[in-house]
This record gives C-alpha cells, structure tokens and sequence, in this order.
C-alpha cells in the first residue's frame, strides 16, 4: 500500500479488501449504505469509509459519519476538516486536514492494469500536454496520459469544495517532473474565491504495485 505522501500535520491512509482498516461503517453510513444499489459501489463505499475512519482518528474523529451531498455527491466533512476519498478496484485510500492547516485537498487512485484508450487524450489534454505525448513511445504516452488524467481529478477533487467552481480536463495544464515524481500546474479558469486565472501550484505522484496515486493541498 502506499504510504503519506503529506505533511504530518494530514493524517493520510491507504487499504485495501484483503486487509481493511479496523474501523467499521457507523450506522448513519450503513443506513446510507442501503441507498447504494450496486454491490461493487457498495463495497466502495464500506472500505472508503473504513480508510477515512482510520484517517480520522489521527484527529479523534473516527466517530464522525461522512455521508454523501446528494446534489454534488462529493463527501460532508467533520466541521473544521478537509478531505478526500479514492479508490480504485479493491484499494482505497482517503486523506485529511484541520481547516487551520490546509484548504483544500485531493487525491487520486488509478490502476495500470486497466487499459486506457490513447484517444481520450484528446479530451483530457490541452495543446501542449497532446505535443508531449505524441513525441514519446507509446507505452510511456500511455503512462504519462495517466498520471495526467488522475493529476487533474486530484486538482478537481482539491479545488471543488472550497470553491463550488465546476473545472473541467482542459481547465488545467499539467507538467510532469519525473525527477522529483511531481507534477505542476497551470489554471486557465478562476475558482470563484480561491485562484484566479494562472494559478500554479504543484502534486505529488507515486506508482506503486501496477497501481498510481496522485496527490495535492493547497
């Protein structure tokens, strides 16, 4: 699994099926469980909560239920946190801050054994990012065109509630730094309250066991 890629002051965790955090669903969320008709969103759901329990209780509050906003779907927060939430397949992790440390943050699972198709870079990817990815190999094209996508859905994930500003694949520009296994971006839209036009700021990203995490906190 992988470990924070975070300051301290974010308590961060990442689990899986096999072996799931100890914490279990509070009876808010198994209630809120019942809505969920699909098993596999169900189980999503039962170990994403587990992990963000488990995150929680750095601060003393795995006894907190996150529910769901059922208009933007996007997870309600202890008051004075920040958090996100990520899985993918039978791995999860989730990732949280005091509001006094951090406003925003975002993180992102994806998996390298799921075959991606090279031509959703034409909607993912700006100019500049489609000139890069159309002068690599095929095979690190696809990797790159990854860690893209999941860099701008930890962007997304970070910025969208602070800001309620609905941002979209093109809306950011993304700069790989293999060296540092970093990544920087460019905003081409405002985040009402947040960032103007031209914010930069930068992600971590980490590949593990076929697996990819991106991260972010501003």
């Amino acid at each position: 699994m992988f470990s924070s890629p975070f300051p301290e002051f974010i308590s961060f965790f990442c689990g899986n099926m096999s072996s799931p955090p100890v914490f279990p669903l509070l009876p808010e969320e198994e209630i809120f469980l019942k809505t969920i008709g699909s098993s596999k969103r169900q189980a999503e759901f039962i170990l994403g909560r587990r992990c963000v329990h488990q995150a929680l209780s750095k601060f003393k509050l795995e006894s907190a239920p996150v529910l769901r906003n059922p208009e933007t779907r996007e997870p309600c927060w202890p008051e004075s946190v920040r958090g996100s939430i990520t899985h993918s397949g039978k791995i999860a992790a989730a990732a949280v801050g005091w509001t006094k440390d951090i406003s925003g943050i975002g993180i992102d699972l994806e998996s390298f054994s799921r075959e991606i198709d090279f031509n959703i870079s034409r909607h993912v990817c700006v100019e500049t990012e489609l000139i890069r990815l159309k002068s690599l190999p095929a095979e690190q094209a696809k990797r790159d065109l990854r860690i893209i996508f999941s860099a701008k859905e930890s962007i997304f994930k970070c910025l969208f509630p602070i800001s309620q500003t609905y941002l979209y694949f093109k809306d950011a520009k993304i700069t790989i730094n293999e060296d540092n296994a970093e990544f920087s971006f460019v905003l081409s839209k405002a985040c009402s309250g947040i960032t103007e036009v031209g914010f930069q700021h930068s992600g971590k990203f980490s590949i593990k066991d076929n697996m990819l995490l991106t991260s972010i906190f501003i």
